[in-house]
């Protein structure tokens, strides 16, 4: 009996690290904390730093970018100035094969913006106001929930 129970433990925790170590489809949302230097606007390309990276909140410029799709790295200040006004940004990692960056497309509008970032650790990352959502590749049915979820939410509200 003691053997039998050894091996299940044994099997158990194998099966847990191996399904843990595997990474596939998207993490849960996760809110991240607010930075404190969230309502200080910049005009110019100063030194600074976020807390995180993409930012989901930090010091930005007083003028969003406009929603749609682009084909270049936009600045951290873009990006937290476009999530301050509600929208969300939609980044995914140029380096990685076998993806067509036109599967994204559909997602972009005045609220949703959509654009290279190579300095993503994750295939694809949603940002909004303070929430984040990192995927392992291309889920369109979990970035679609997130954009209606926590797009729209701007800064200075407590939803």
């Amino acid at each position: 009996m003691r053997k039998i129970c050894s091996i299940l433990a044994i099997c158990s925790i194998s099966f847990l690290q191996i399904s843990c170590s595997v990474k596939t489809g998207c993490d849960i949302p996760r809110q991240e904390a607010l930075d404190p230097a969230s309502s200080l606007h910049l005009l110019g390309n100063t030194e600074t730093t976020w807390q995180t990276n993409p930012p989901t909140s930090g010091p930005h410029y007083p003028i969003p970018p406009k929603g749609g799709n682009y084909d270049y790295t936009l600045s951290n200040l873009e990006q937290v100035a476009f999530l301050e006004s509600g929208g969300v940004v939609v980044q995914y990692n140029p380096n990685l094969k076998n993806f067509n960056r036109k599967q994204l497309s559909p997602f972009a509008n005045e609220s949703v913006l959509v654009a290279p970032n190579q300095t993503l650790e994750s295939f694809l990352v949603a940002t909004a106001w303070t929430w984040k959502l990192s995927c392992e590749g291309y889920y369109p049915e979990e970035l679609e929930k997130f954009i209606y979820e926590y797009g729209g939410k701007v800064f200075g509200t407590h939803d």
